[in-house]
């Protein structure tokens, strides 16, 4: 009789201890899937804004029919904040070059541009505690700029950019992927001409993003580190691109 109460206290016992660590399991899934809801929900907030914005845009913009299709190439000068909280690393300044496609819209004193590009940011480097360890970084960004057209002559045209920049992070280190966002948000001004030569239209640029949301997630492991960070990562590029419009 002891013995089946032994039992039946070590079985009660341990179905206890399965029953608390499945619903841990349950309640870390059920935070974890809604973080990513909810920053999906933001994330496509946002789209939504910027596709109202373009087509109120197109729909009031009397010279919105004007439309130029070009190509852009150039060079980034990347900067990533340092990481700090549970440990502390630094990373290194890097520089890269991007390429890409875009579109300008309107004619006026006012115009849209909407782009996409890749941007390599090769051997970024980490150091932790001493121990350097780097990595490849490659972005599919999305900018959406607002172009105010100065008074320009006949064949010089000075403008203004600014607007968001939806980016798409990633690297062929497995780790370091793994603790890239998905999506990246960041503000974009910029400053260039518009210099018509024989029917074509160059357009050298020079341009400042700065990161508005969080570039790498709070926790994450990389070269051997457990990271628990207090500050968010932001990244930040100047860019120097010479575009051609068609």
């Amino acid at each position: 009789m002891i013995k089946a109460n032994s039992a039946s206290i070590t079985e009660l016992h341990l179905v206890s201890v399965f029953t608390f660590s499945f619903d841990t399991k349950v309640n870390v899934t059920a935070a974890t899937l809604m973080q990513s809801f909810i920053s999906f929900n933001q994330i496509r907030s946002f789209m939504k804004r910027i596709i109202y914005f373009i087509f109120l845009f197109l729909l009031w913009t009397p010279a919105a029919s004007y439309g130029q299709l070009g190509i852009a190439a150039g060079l980034n000068f990347d900067t990533m904040s340092d990481i700090s909280g549970n440990r502390e690393a630094t990373f290194d300044n890097a520089s890269g070059y991007h390429v890409g496609v875009f579109y300008n819209m309107g004619a006026g004193p006012v115009g849209l541009r909407i782009g996409a590009y890749y941007r390599d940011i090769a051997d970024l480097e980490l150091d932790t505690a001493g121990i350097v360890d780097a990595f490849d970084l490659t972005l599919i960004d999305v900018p959406v700029d607002l172009r105010f057209n100065l008074t320009a002559t006949p064949f010089i045209k000075p403008y203004l950019l600014a607007g968001p920049v939806l980016s798409f992070p990633s690297s062929s280190n497995s780790d370091y992927d793994e603790a890239l966002e998905k999506v990246s948000v960041s503000g974009n001004v910029g400053a260039g001409l518009a210099i018509t030569v024989a029917g074509v239209t160059l357009f050298p640029e020079i341009r400042y993003a700065i990161g508005v949301s969080r570039f790498m997630k709070d926790k994450f492991q990389v070269g051997g580190f457990e990271f628990d960070s207090d500050e968010a990562q932001r990244q930040n590029s100047i860019m120097v691109r010479l575009g051609i419009g068609f």
